[in-house]
């Protein structure tokens, strides 16, 4: 199965492993953070201090990523975990110049308050990305 590591801030790369992040998210304190993208199987796991603590899923749609889900275990909720999640995720999206068409609600309310990830949304496809207005001031076809 191919994987390829992540930080929790995004910083990607297929060669080698960038090592776990320490910083703090949300409400997270001293977690060792690290978003691993699973290709084969077309998903993003998050991991803190090496344990699976949130999924996110897409289809590949050939340039485009087409975000459905999140999943954050039962024992990790409540921490913040799912925004250090999306952060990784749009992150490498954004260094792989890839659009994302959006499904997912957990993902809406990220770049929703970071509206820096909003151009990472296909104009053309935006999924349920849900005012127009937003379309139309930040998203682009890639």
């Amino acid at each position: 199965m191919h994987q390829e590591s992540l930080s929790a801030d995004g910083l990607a790369s297929e060669e080698h492993d960038m090592g776990p992040d320490t910083r703090t998210a949300g409400s997270l304190t001293d977690q060792a953070l690290e978003v691993i993208h699973h290709p084969d199987d077309r998903f993003y796991e998050l991991l803190a201090d090496g344990q699976s603590a949130g999924l996110i899923f897409y289809e590949d749609a050939g340039g485009r990523y087409v975000f459905t889900h999140t999943f954050i275990a039962e024992d990790y909720r409540g921490r913040g975990l799912s925004w250090a999640l999306m952060r990784g995720v749009l992150e490498d999206v954004k260094q792989r110049h890839i659009a994302v068409t959006n499904y997912c609600p957990v993902l809406d309310r990220f770049v929703e308050k970071n509206p820096e990830y909003a151009p990472l949304i296909d104009s053309g496809n935006p999924g349920n990305w849900p005012k127009s207005d937003r379309n139309a001031s930040g998203a682009t076809r890639m």
